[in-house]
């Protein structure tokens, strides 16, 4: 963090399809050559995928990316990964939390010029961000204005340094026409505030998910203590990617608190299941609880 930002280096889209599902192409702000020569094809839906601290564009949450491989195959999704690991390095959080408004807003920009161009209407576009990721598309959505984006998915969106923000300072439900959220770490890492439309809490939205055990955890890492928690974090990558490639693993339920739904108040067989992750739905509004498993598949319905 001792230089200069450039935004046009320091942030970077990448660009995975069926034509190219390992090694991407950069697309250019303000350069549509470098759309025309890509394998961006308009005719399908648009994913953008923000990573959080201390991560790059193939860092350890892009198996959520990854897991769109088998969407590639189809033909029918372009994955843009956002990479702004210069600007969210480890030690420099601080740093980093400012810097999610700034690449929030070139983001925006980017989808405007997709937008204006005519090769990405903003309408297509389903904006995921994990942990700051998630912050920096609630700051997209702000910046976009009136050219509202149909959803963003914020996965255990980052609470430190947010907490005292208000609605204009972090993610919420106003950024987007539909905003799901999934929290998993919730008072630590995450945001433990309902902010979107429907948010979900997993085993309760808090810390240790399943399988996040100490005795799991390598102590010869020298991030030790950070693990303890991350693996909580992480988990809400985790139960996202495995939704991409199966639907309907993750079947949740309405509920005032997470002790009612443990009691077995919400969970009947007469209340409709809100599905969390891809399949998401508009319909579904308020917080939803479920379980998982302690290790993948995670899901209780895997099929």
């Amino acid at each position: 963090m001792c230089c200069p930002i450039q935004k046009d280096i320091d942030i970077t889209f990448n660009l995975f399809t069926r034509n190219n599902p390992k090694l991407p192409q950069q697309l250019v702000i303000d350069d549509i050559l470098s759309i025309r020569n890509s394998y961006l094809d308009p005719s399908n839906p648009t994913v953008f995928y923000v990573h959080g601290f201390t991560e790059r564009a193939m860092g350890l949450s892009a198996r959520t990316e990854k897991n769109f491989a088998k969407k590639y195959q189809t033909g029918n999704v372009n994955m843009i990964v956002v990479d702004w690991g210069s600007l969210c390095s480890f030690p420099y959080y601080a740093a980093a939390v400012k810097n999610t408004r700034l690449v929030g807003k070139y983001l925006a920009r980017f989808l405007k010029f997709l937008h204006n161009s005519r090769v990405i209407p903003i309408d297509d576009v389903h904006l995921i961000g994990f942990s700051l990721g998630a912050e920096v598309a609630g700051f997209t959505g702000k910046a976009l204005g009136k050219n509202v984006l149909p959803r963003i998915t914020g996965l255990d969106p980052a609470f430190p340094l947010y907490i005292f923000q208000g609605d204009v300072g972090h993610l919420t439900k106003t950024d987007a026409k539909f905003v799901d959220v999934i929290h998993t770490d919730g008072g630590v890492f995450g945001f433990p505030n309902p902010i979107g439309h429907v948010d979900f809490y997993p085993n309760g939205g808090v810390a240790l998910q399943p399988g996040c055990r100490l005795s799991q955890l390598s102590r010869r890492d020298i991030f030790f203590l950070l693990q303890i928690v991350a693996c909580s974090h992480n988990r809400a990558w985790a139960y996202y990617a495995e939704s991409v490639n199966n639907e309907y693993a993750f079947p949740s339920y309405s509920c005032s608190s997470f002790d009612n739904f443990m009691k077995n108040e919400c969970n009947n067989s007469f209340v409709e299941p809100a599905f969390m992750g891809y399949v998401a739905h508009p319909k579904h509004h308020g917080k939803h609880y479920l379980l998982t498993n302690d290790r993948p598949p995670f899901g209780l319905k895997f099929v």
